[in-house]
């Protein structure tokens, strides 16, 4: 994984002990500036997420997990994953700056960098649809294509690699939901054209307006987790009422063994 720097502050990756994730916590104007850059560098990168969701879908997936080795960037989407990185860091990271999810930098992506042909994979075609409009709106000079995620399957899924093939984008929004887009991504890396990828789970329909999203002003306060789960209950419920307690286990059991390997190495 790469470490993301600018000229002023070097901060590079932060790897969070016992977990072994590692994450690059930026602002939404770094990030932007780290897009133009790699823009500029016509490199293929992909842009990932941690938030307690994805941590516990790295613990149960090796899939998954191998491909956010893969990563350039992997953002503090997290409230807890955030307090992690800058607790065990000791930098002054800030939850009005630091805690990015994908409706903080999507909207200034065509304002914000020279990305030319975006794509946008996922949705319904209603959201997807939406998004693609308003993507356009933001600069008429810019080419956004999308192709809705519904009913996904493998027949589909080789469709959209060749698809892709041919339009050539430079940014790619895939929007199909953890650990779904993430394993999608992974099968056909090798052949996927040159772009930046971006993994931004349900945020296609969130950016379109058809699903109303968290007030942005609870995120610094670790709180968008209660609006989503207060306003979708049945999709949402096992994420955070179930997930989180079984990743606390899976942790813990992972510190005890790593201290007991410690204390073997020792004696």
């Amino acid at each position: 994984m790469l470490k993301y720097q600018t000229q002023t502050d070097k901060r590079g990756e932060i790897e969070i002990p016992v977990s072994g994730i590692r994450v690059t916590p930026m602002d939404t104007n770094e990030l932007h500036r780290w897009i133009a850059a790699t823009w500029e560098e016509r490199r293929k990168t992909v842009i990932l997420g941690h938030n307690l969701h994805s941590l516990y879908t790295w613990e149960v997936n090796p899939t998954f997990r191998a491909f956010y080795d893969k990563a350039d960037v992997v953002l503090t989407d997290g409230f807890p994953i955030l307090k992690m990185a800058k607790w065990c860091s000791g930098r002054p990271l800030s939850a009005r700056r630091h805690r990015i999810g994908t409706m903080d930098w999507l909207p200034g992506l065509i304002r914000s960098t020279p990305v030319r042909r975006v794509a946008v994979i996922g949705a319904s075609p209603e959201s997807n649809a939406a998004t693609v409009a308003l993507l356009r709106a933001g600069d008429p000079e810019r080419t956004v294509e999308g192709w809705p995620g519904e009913g996904w399957n493998l027949a589909l899924e080789d469709r959209i690699v060749g698809t892709l093939q041919e339009f050539r984008p430079d940014f790619v929004i895939v929007g199909l939901g953890m650990p779904l887009q993430e394993e999608f991504l992974s099968r056909h890396w090798e052949e996927l054209p040159t772009a930046i990828y971006a993994a931004v789970g349900g945020v296609i329909d969130q950016y379109s307006g058809i699903q109303k999203s968290a007030p942005r002003w609870l995120g610094p306060l670790g709180l968008e987790w209660a609006y989503r789960l207060a306003t979708q209950p049945r999709r949402l419920g096992h994420r955070y009422l179930v997930e989180p307690w079984i990743l606390a286990y899976l942790l813990a059991a992972k510190a005890v063994r790593q201290g007991t390997r410690g204390a073997d190495a020792s004696s």
